[in-house]
């Protein structure tokens, strides 16, 4: 019997779980951050104190290995000559492609984020009209968003004057106003924060990300992650990012737009 395969770029990865937990190999790792296994082994020799095992890698060696390879789905992924496997986690891969530092290993590791360690069911067939699929998306996240909904109503509770605000901003606000709204946020698409995509879409522009998270990390700032029908989630970066990098101002390019692009 063979893994399960998720197809990223032009390279296919075995879905393997080890004590409950998703994991890649280092060959992997390699393949998609454009290095080579021996780079990826020096790394974790060399930085070997912010690696921690059991959280970052598991290293399989004697009865665990042997155990690993009789799990039906991980037949043929390790040689039989071979006396240790090293299996990264999500926690791993990152800070791997931290240590790497290249734009190749960041991309890949967050289109491997998405799609493997995270990945997120949606219908086969969308609906043509795209407010009716983001409606699908939102409904398929139904459970996080009572969370979230949960979330909010508890920090709205905390102030009176905070939440007297908002019932009457919210009064205020048609359903379908407010349903337009949410969807656009979730998308990206604010004043606050945008996707590529979002931005893309109202500037008929194309636009890299790795500036933008090189602006990021030099200010400490974080993207907001989105819901995306393509990957189950991806970055939405702050409005200074956009200006400060490509001159964007998002209040200008969204706050009067009535569309969801």
């Amino acid at each position: 019997m063979k893994a399960e395969l998720i197809t990223i770029d032009s390279s296919q990865l075995p879905v393997i779980e080890w004590q409950n937990v998703r994991v890649v190999t280092t060959e992997t790792l390699a393949k998609g951050y454009g290095a080579s296994m021996k780079n990826i082994q020096d790394n974790l020799a060399n930085h070997k104190a912010r690696f921690i095992e059991g959280i970052h890698y598991f290293k399989l060696e004697g009865n665990e290995l042997q155990q690993f390879k009789r799990v039906p789905d991980n037949i043929g992924l390790v040689s039989k000559y071979t006396s240790q496997q090293i299996l990264w986690t999500e926690k791993g891969a990152a800070r791997m492609s931290k240590i790497v530092d290249t734009d190749e290993a960041w991309s890949f590791f967050e289109k491997m984020e998405n799609a493997y360690f995270h990945p997120i069911q949606y219908q086969k067939t969308l609906p043509g009209n795209y407010i009716q699929a983001l409606e699908a998306l939102v409904e398929s996240e139904k459970e996080k968003l009572v969370i979230l909904d949960e979330r909010d109503e508890a920090i709205r509770t905390k102030s009176q004057i905070s939440r007297t605000r908002e019932a009457s901003a919210m009064g205020k606000l048609s359903f379908a106003t407010r349903k337009n709204r949410e969807l656009t946020e979730r998308l990206g698409e604010s004043v606050k924060h945008a996707t590529i995509t979002a931005v893309k879409n109202a500037t008929g522009k194309k636009y890299k990300f790795a500036p933008l998270r090189r602006w990021c990390r030099e200010n400490h700032e974080e993207a907001t992650e989105v819901p995306d029908i393509r990957y189950g989630q991806v970055k939405s970066w702050p409005a200074e990012s956009w200006l400060q990098v490509y001159g964007i101002n998002l209040k200008s390019l969204f706050a009067n737009s009535r569309r969801i692009h």
